[in-house]
């Protein structure tokens, strides 16, 4: 029944019964707001449809759901039939990228043959902090989350690459986005998980943590602001992943603690989860996986295996997490420089404090115990044993 149609059966209904025309009233004047409302919305969107406002919305998402496929593509090799039928059989070249607090990246062509990659000269220190290391297939993209919470994207492919076996040095890095005046670059993140991904997960330096959904991507990327991650002025941003539902999250602290967080408990407001002491802060986040188990590395190359299949989740919103280095040893200086969960078949890049980039392999390190070095060391990259070919997603 249309509403001229009620209009005639309400006016019967009053005639006939005058004591329900207050309710026949209301309901008029509710039916009148609703109309309102929906002829309000209608007048909006025609008028976004004349001056081009919601083309332009519409045009955005088409955009970035491009953008998503694209990055899709390269995580399955750059090969589009890939995504309809099996994966396809070549490798890409890797590339190892090692990035200071300036914004700075040095790109290296991998050879994992080879176990010495070259040397890195100049000050490795930067205002406290030290290099990062991130291997990752040369067709990727990442994105550049600085101190401030601003974002940007890079493709891997726009670096260029220096070879190996020789000195670098700063002054060879590419600066694809300078950091603004009072802001670093806290990490660089591989974007090929975007489309598959439920949320962003970011973790400071002091152990507050905070997830963005992944939805809001486009919003993030159009606006250059993922957010710093922690509501204290005294800390600051420091690593940022890409995760989905029901996995784990661990971080892993200078001073040997590991706090492992559960991803659909967490907050989508930055929230303190590991109670730190003054001189500690965290050195690593990773997401653990089936087989994988725990390395970190000391800075005089000692190795500390904890297996994942058995993780203590976190109980309570702050914690002081698990410890791993003995006090004994605690009180002699050890402390962790690196840590990441891989498996033994995968290498790793450690940078040592004169500057050499050398390569491991992974569960032989962990056999051993330790890496074999004549200077402290101060970074870890890792390199996954199916780096070479297209990431199964």
């Amino acid at each position: 029944m249309s509403f001229s149609d009620k209009i005639d059966e309400w006016i019967q209904e009053a005639e006939t019964r005058p004591a329900s025309a207050l309710m026949i009233l209301k309901l008029v004047a509710n039916r009148l707001r609703d109309l309102t409302e929906r002829n309000e919305q209608l007048l909006a969107e025609n008028i976004g449809l004349q001056d081009g406002t919601r083309v332009q919305e519409y045009q955005k998402r088409v955009a970035h759901l491009e953008y998503q496929l694209e990055l899709l593509k390269r995580r399955l090799g750059g090969d589009e039939t890939a995504l309809l039928a099996t994966l396809p059989e070549q490798t890409a070249p890797l590339a190892l990228l090692v990035y200071n607090a300036h914004g700075r990246i040095l790109r290296l062509e991998l050879d994992l043959a080879r176990a010495d990659l070259g040397r890195l000269s100049g000050d490795l220190h930067i205002d406290g902090e030290l290099p990062r290391l991130l291997c990752l297939p040369a067709h990727e993209e990442v994105l550049l989350l600085f101190t401030s919470g601003r974002v940007s994207t890079r493709t891997v492919a726009e670096l260029p690459t220096l070879p190996l076996g020789e000195d670098w040095s700063w002054e060879q890095a590419a600066l694809p986005d300078e950091p603004h005046a009072g802001e670093r670059l806290a990490c660089l993140m591989p974007l090929s998980r975007l489309a598959l991904a439920d949320f962003f997960i970011q973790a400071s330096r002091r152990g507050c943590v905070k997830k963005t959904l992944a939805s809001m991507a486009q919003s993030v990327l159009d606006n250059h602001y993922l957010g710093r991650g922690t509501p204290g002025k005294a800390d600051q941003a420091f690593d940022a992943l890409l995760c989905n539902k029901k996995e784990r999250y661990a971080l892993v602290t200078y001073e040997g603690r590991l706090l492992g967080l559960d991803v659909d408990g967490l907050s989508y407001a930055a929230e303190e989860r590991l109670r730190l002491e003054t001189t500690d802060y965290v050195i690593a986040s990773c997401l653990p996986g089936q087989d994988e188990f725990l390395l970190c590395l000391t800075q005089n190359g000692k190795v500390i295996q904890r297996e994942l299949p058995n993780l203590e989740l976190a109980r309570s919103t702050t914690g002081r997490g698990q410890a791993i280095i003995p006090p004994s040893r605690l009180d002699q200086g050890t402390r962790f420089v690196g840590a990441a969960c891989l498996r033994s078949a995968d290498q790793i890049v450690v940078l040592a404090a004169d500057g050499r980039l050398s390569l491991f392999q992974a569960g032989t390190v962990a056999g051993a115990g330790a890496i074999p070095t004549d200077s402290l060391l101060l970074s870890l990259g890792v390199i996954p044993a199916d780096a070479a070919g297209p990431v199964r997603p």
